[in-house]
């Protein structure tokens, strides 16, 4: 399913117009007007560790990650 872990935002739908509705931007209500079509919008969805994300969600995980970095180890060499 097309929902995040953690914020739970989903799939919406939305109605849109290619151009300004209505005569002369008055928004009458006229026959030739431009038609409103329906979309749906998907979140921008990732996998993080086996969770679905939101790119706004992974961006705040992945700030609360700390990475270690890796110390090399030194290793003493007798000395003679």
């Amino acid at each position: 399913m097309l929902v995040c872990s953690m914020c739970q935002k989903g799939v919406n739908t939305v109605a849109y117009s290619r151009h300004k509705k209505g005569s002369s931007g008055a928004g009458g209500n006229w026959a030739l007007r431009a038609p409103i079509h329906k979309r749906l919008q998907k979140p921008n969805l990732h996998i993080f560790h086996g969770m679905k994300l939101c790119s706004k969600c992974l961006k705040t995980l992945k700030k609360t990650f700390v990475v270690k970095p890796k110390v090399a180890e030194v290793v003493a060499t007798p000395t003679a």
